[in-house]
């Protein structure tokens, strides 16, 4: 036979609500119920409990039969309207079988005779009770595996963004070396074989002392990103390589247009920063503009190579992302400003190029996602 404290060991953590007409046996037995449950609330009759059971959830009820305005079993089919799921004890003086039909029939878990005795009271509370706390368990380690899944998740795309942005500033600072490369071959007229090596190394090294150089502070103005601005940018910036994961998995025209608007708000916020965010704010305005006017070239790109659109727009949420931690306690009147800007500028000229290639390219969409 089950103890009080075999009991307590599930009932602790459970609410319970009481309905009980006779003032005396409610408050006797509600002094006993406070010892084996979390939380007691109490209701003189069925119409009381009901309401109560609308405004809190309870793991259990407990009610009388017979009660005024509104009995035991008329509440029980209530509340089992509410929720199919709930746990109750009906109380009665009563064994005929009718009764124990009615019962049956308002979904009852368990059921007491009155004068209640307090075996008989923890022989039905106990089955019940060790249900509700296992459920309570159960959900629990549900949300708590939900969590750590929804953790991990973020953690994985967190670091899938700052991959994907590594590689595409490597592939940037590439293209750079290849512009300047190019008319210095030409120039000198020779192979690139015959080029000596360490004019290579000279020419890498002042290209990148060049485009890394350090920024100074004009000293003039101080110019800060407001809070709100930073809010705006940050939520979208993490919304837009979220729907370009949805377009990879499926077309949805209005989907592509969330990314049209974000890309729209972002330019205006950085308008409000001009002349010093001129070059930012031009070009999401044109990416947004070429996405718009080119939707099913758009769709069309994201068919035949969405990890590289992602990439792209990963690059330039990450370089967002620092803006935004930088720029709210560092001016962005710089000197030197056009190294912080420029990678941006061609991670969004990339995707724009993608969208509408030079005339020599096209026709070979195979040329165009090979980058």
């Amino acid at each position: 036979m089950n103890t009080v404290k075999d009991l307590h060991k599930f009932s602790k953590e459970l609410n319970v609500l009481y309905v009980e007409d006779d003032d005396v046996l409610r408050k006797e037995t509600e002094v006993f119920l406070k010892m084996l449950f979390k939380t007691i609330d109490t209701a003189e009759d069925g119409s009381v409990g009901l309401q109560k059971f609308n405004d809190k959830a309870y793991d259990l009820v407990i009610t009388d039969v017979n009660m005024p305005k509104m009995n035991g079993i008329e509440m029980s089919k209530k509340i089992r309207e509410i929720n199919i799921e709930q746990k109750i004890i009906i109380i009665s003086a009563h064994d005929e079988s009718h009764i124990l039909i009615d019962l049956i029939q308002a979904g009852a878990n368990g059921f007491v005779l009155k004068p209640m005795h307090m075996d008989d009271l923890i022989t039905a509370l106990y089955p019940i009770c060790r249900d509700a706390y296992t459920q309570i368990v159960n959900l629990e380690l549900i949300e708590e595996l939900n969590n750590k899944n929804a953790l991990l998740e973020k953690q994985n795309k967190e670091l899938s963004a700052r991959f994907n942005t590594i590689e595409t500033k490597h592939q940037q600072v590439d293209q750079l070396l290849q512009q300047v490369e190019k008319p210095v071959m030409s120039d000198i007229k020779a192979p690139i074989k015959e080029v000596p090596d360490d004019l290579e190394v000279d020419l890498d090294t002042e290209i990148m002392s060049d485009y890394f150089q350090e920024d100074k502070d004009e000293g003039v103005e101080n110019v800060l990103f407001l809070s709100d601005h930073c809010a705006d940018l940050s939520e979208i910036f993490t919304e837009i390589p979220e729907v370009i994961s949805f377009l990879a998995e499926e077309k949805n025209k209005s989907n592509i247009q969330i990314i049209v608007k974000d890309l729209h708000k972002a330019s205006s916020i950085l308008v409000y920063y001009s002349p010093y965010l001129d070059l930012l704010a031009n070009s999401f305005n044109e990416l947004a503009q070429s996405i718009d006017n080119n939707i099913e070239v758009f769709e069309e790109i994201m068919e035949v190579n969405s990890e590289g659109i992602l990439m792209l727009f990963d690059a330039v949420s990450s370089d967002i992302e620092r803006y935004i931690e930088r720029f709210q306690v560092e001016s962005l009147a710089m000197k030197n400003s056009h190294h912080i800007h420029e990678p941006t500028a061609l991670s969004i000229q990339q995707i724009i190029t993608l969208i509408l290639p030079p005339a020599e390219e096209e026709g070979d969409m195979d040329d165009i996602f090979d980058f």
